[in-house]
């Protein structure tokens, strides 16, 4: 695995880490190749609960795409799509939740990988920013994943005027889901992970891919998709478990 980004399985958690501190842990070929391939790596490991991606470094966990990579490779790849567009794809399709802990500042497409991620904490003194404008460039791919995370006059003024919010604000505005002090970080990302070991792996997978799917369906649409999905689940290994542990007062002892 490429130096850029650290691997390591911490029993059944695979934790990610962002490894160019020096360069405030910005995308380049290297580490958003070895990022896809291993989250999607990830999806259907049986021994894995859960991912959590993070960066080394408190001051910056990632400054979105390093804009010296190949005179602009990072926003076209040899295979003509973007290498952040396929690593926010591979977290999307990961059927494990995957959770991103931010213990700095997060840049432009930074921010795509934090949106793509299924939960997120972030310690409080990191700033959230958008300012692609300013070297001439604009956030859309990011807007895409934020359009579906933030209210749009927040998006507007991030990428319009180029200013950083605060992991309060980011908070507030449903980008991230809790901000508590960097010494707390840990044990935010841990009580996280904690209840969701307690939690079915198949409901998880199986609820995960079904609100990607409806989240473009129209409201009837969405609604008989709905019905057809929790049939299914109904009948999955894990919920007939579920429903003879709650019976008998006992708790459920997952396959996966």
């Amino acid at each position: 695995m490429a130096d850029e980004l650290l691997v390591e399985n911490r029993g059944d958690v695979l934790w990610l880490t962002l490894n160019r501190p020096q360069v405030h842990n910005a995308l380049n070929v290297a580490m958003t190749e070895a990022l896809a391939k291993v989250i999607n790596q990830a999806s259907g490991d049986n021994s894995l609960r859960a991912v959590v991606i993070t960066a080394r470094g408190e001051r910056s966990f990632c400054s979105g795409a390093d804009l010296k990579e190949n005179a602009g490779g990072m926003f076209l790849s040899q295979s003509g799509a973007n290498p952040i567009a396929d690593v926010i794809r591979a977290i999307e399709n990961c059927d494990k939740v995957v959770i991103v802990r931010i213990g700095g500042n997060v840049l432009a497409g930074g921010i795509g990988i934090v949106a793509a991620c299924d939960l997120a904490y972030a310690a409080d003194h990191a700033e959230f920013g958008l300012p692609e404008v300013r070297v001439g460039l604009f956030p859309v791919m990011v807007a895409a994943k934020l359009l579906e995370r933030i209210p749009l006059r927040r998006l507007q003024e991030m990428a319009y005027l180029g200013q950083p919010i605060s992991a309060t604000e980011a908070r507030e505005c449903g980008l991230i889901n809790d901000c508590v002090s960097l010494r707390d970080l840990d044990g935010a990302v841990e009580d996280a992970l904690t209840l969701l070991r307690q939690n079915s792996p198949e409901a998880l997978s199986a609820g995960k891919r079904a609100m990607s799917q409806m989240r473009d369906m129209a409201t009837d649409e969405r609604f008989a998709f709905a019905e057809r999905t929790i049939a299914a689940i109904s009948k999955s290994a894990d919920a007939i478990e579920g429903r003879s542990a709650f019976a008998e007062k006992r708790k459920p002892q997952w396959l996966k």
